[in-house]
């Protein structure tokens, strides 16, 4: 009976979708033990230009999406701590006053939608975002991830939007850390305490041959 609805819901779009808050959707996934993190900084850069606080479920039967910015503060935030042992969150206007050796990261999401499954019987929730990374003193970014998310939780509920929206966000930090391991982020990314290359041995400091 629930699919049935379901069905003529999404079918003639006579329904829609309850209102969701990111809140309610806290992801929980599997993720990689590394050996060792990298203790470079990394400072994520929140913009409301690109990560809206609000925004609409697209489709032709929209709902409103809440508190969406947990997305980047709470769970890219997350993930990226799976290699990264300093993550931070920051504005815009922080983001030209940053330098050293850190890493910086742009995300943006562009929208947040739904795919039916199963004849309509069912549907699955969608984001479309990326993410970049350069070093503070560099404009040329080491890093750069974008795709059209499709979630891994299937719903029957149209009441079930918390529920859609968080298999989509599951999805796509599961997605993040399996690209950033594939593309060898971590070796992209020295430690910050690393010791400079040693110098050309100089005359003097050469070693005593085996004559003297």
């Amino acid at each position: 009976m629930r699919s049935l609805l379901l069905l003529l819901c999404l079918g003639v779009g006579a329904c829609g979708f309850s209102p969701a808050n990111v809140a309610n959707a806290a992801p929980t996934y599997a993720k990689p033990t590394v050996a060792a993190r990298s203790d470079v900084p990394l400072t994520i850069i929140l913009d409301p230009q690109a990560v809206h606080d609000d925004m609409l479920l697209s489709g032709f039967s929209p709902a409103e999406v809440h508190q969406v910015n947990l997305i980047v503060t709470r769970d890219l935030k997350s993930a990226l701590e799976v290699y990264f042992s300093r993550v931070t969150v920051s504005t815009p206007a922080d983001e030209a006053k940053t330098a050293g050796h850190r890493v910086i990261a742009n995300v943006k999401i562009d929208s947040l939608g739904w795919k039916s499954t199963n004849g309509n019987t069912g549907a699955v929730g969608t984001m479309k975002w990326a993410v970049a990374m350069r070093f503070a003193d560099q404009k040329e970014l080491f890093y750069q991830f974008a795709e059209q998310t499709i979630g891994r939780h299937e719903i029957t509920l149209l009441s079930d939007t918390d529920a859609m929206i968080r298999g989509a966000i599951e999805e796509a930090m599961s997605r993040l850390i399996e690209d950033m391991d594939a593309k060898g982020v971590q070796k992209l990314v020295s430690p910050a305490d690393s010791p400079a290359p040693s110098e050309t041995t100089s005359a003097s400091e050469a070693p005593a041959s085996d004559d003297e």
